[in-house]
């Protein structure tokens, strides 16, 4: 029995309990005493917008590259004989320097065999005109003789006539066997005269053939030695000294080093900044184009100038970047580089290009943007949202074309949480 009431006595205890300690509470509780609180405005700065002229500039990176590359090959067959100690990988040359040699012997003995052929047509043309002159004597002897014997002839027949004789005089009295003769030595003038002409022309024909095969044989002479046929540099060497060499055999690779050649990928907001002609928007060349700043990026330091020339007139269906190239006069003699370093091919520079002059802009701190396109404007205590019109941008500035007045203040601070005409505190000021 004793357990039993412990059962249900006890509960009922414990609850007694509670609720007495929980009207206690309740009777004695505390009451928290009100604090007024004021709202809470963002502290922010703020730049004061003033038109300007800015002139935006483009940094691009490019590769150095040769404008073309040549390949030497041989005129004629032959044994080299010599080499420049330039035409090495990486060697330097100068136009006019000698290349390579090939022995030249057997086109010299060519060369004095046509001296021999039209020393040979020569004395056959002089022979042809002794002939022809020896050709007109004969024949102007027996025209004279002819002449002679007609007219012997004719006074024969006169005399027998005279005389009173019927019939035809003899042929020995009218000289028949004569003029016979002398037309004959005539014909044969005649035919010796049109054979030396022949005798000449033909001599004539030989000279030329013989001077022509004189000219190839002298060309085949000089064709010999090769020489540089522009300052360059030697890509590649595919020969060696002793070596038989022929037509169309690729001896080494040279790269002209006159100018060399930047290509510079730029995006097609960064090409239209350019002040370029309309012209040589498609790709023509261009005398005089803007000045290119280019620098090193690694190695050793350096810093050219160069001019743009062209575009590749497209643009890269993968990247829709297009290619701007520059170029820079003698690259490997560092001129214009005012730590005399060479513009080897190859290296990757920086480049700096002035773009068209803006007028009347306003130039902010990247940090006014809010989003796409818009700004927060300070005025009378408040922030409200503008929408501008951004005509370039870097990773530090950005260039307003429109949106903004003279004078405004734009938020340089982002806020959070931002709503539409929030009071704000201005704290520094920037652009005053």
């Amino acid at each position: 029995m004793m357990r039993r009431a412990l059962q249900i006595g006890l509960p009922i205890l414990v609850l007694s309990f509670g609720v007495g300690g929980a009207g206690w509470l309740v009777m004695n509780q505390k009451k928290a005493a009100q604090v007024s609180t004021e709202p809470f405005h963002p502290n922010i700065r703020v730049a004061t917008v003033a038109p300007q002229d800015f002139v935006p500039v483009i940094r691009v990176h490019g590769t150095v590259r040769p404008r073309t590359s040549v390949s030497l090959m041989p005129q004629i067959s032959g044994k080299v004989v010599a080499m420049s100690p330039a035409l090495i990988v990486g060697g330097l040359f100068c136009e006019g320097d000698e290349l390579v040699r090939v022995d030249a012997l057997e086109y010299k003995l060519a060369l004095k065999q046509t001296a021999a052929e039209i020393r040979g047509a020569q004395a056959g043309i002089t022979n042809a005109l002794a002939q022809i002159s020896s050709a007109r004597a004969a024949k102007a002897q027996a025209e004279a003789r002819l002449v002679r014997e007609e007219a012997e002839a004719k006074a024969a027949r006169s005399e027998w006539a005279l005389l009173g004789r019927a019939g035809e005089p003899p042929e020995l009295l009218v000289r028949g066997p004569q003029i016979r003769e002398a037309k004959a030595s005539l014909a044969a003038a005649a035919a010796q005269n049109e054979a030396a002409h022949t005798l000449k022309q033909s001599s004539e024909a030989k000279l030329e053939a013989a001077w022509a095969a004189s000219e190839k044989a002298q060309l085949n002479v000089d064709r010999c030695v090769i020489d540089a046929p522009f300052s360059g540099r030697v890509q590649q060497v595919n020969f060696g000294l002793g070596q038989v060499i022929a037509p169309g055999i690729t001896l080494a690779q040279l790269q002209p080093v006159d100018f060399a050649d930047v290509h510079l990928a730029l995006s097609l907001a960064q090409f239209d900044h350019l002040d370029l002609p309309k012209a040589f928007r498609g790709g023509t060349n261009i005398v005089g184009g803007p000045v290119v700043r280019l620098s090193a990026t690694a190695g050793a330091p350096g810093k050219w100038q160069g001019r743009v020339a062209r575009t590749m007139g497209e643009v890269d269906s993968a990247t829709r970047m297009m290619t701007l190239i520059a170029q820079v006069k003698e690259p490997y003699s560092a001129v214009g580089d005012s730590n005399g370093t060479a513009l080897s091919f190859g290296r990757f520079v920086k480049a700096e290009i002035d773009g068209k002059a803006m007028s009347k802009v306003m130039v902010l701190p990247r940090s006014v943007l809010r989003g796409e396109g818009k700004v927060h404007v300070y005025h009378d205590g408040t922030l409200k949202a503008r929408s501008v019109t951004t005509a370039w941008s870097t990773r530090d500035v950005v260039v307003i074309s429109a949106g903004l007045r003279e004078g405004e203040q734009v938020s340089l601070t982002p806020v959070e949480a931002y709503v539409e005409g929030m009071l704000v505190n201005v704290g520094e000021k920037s652009g005053e």
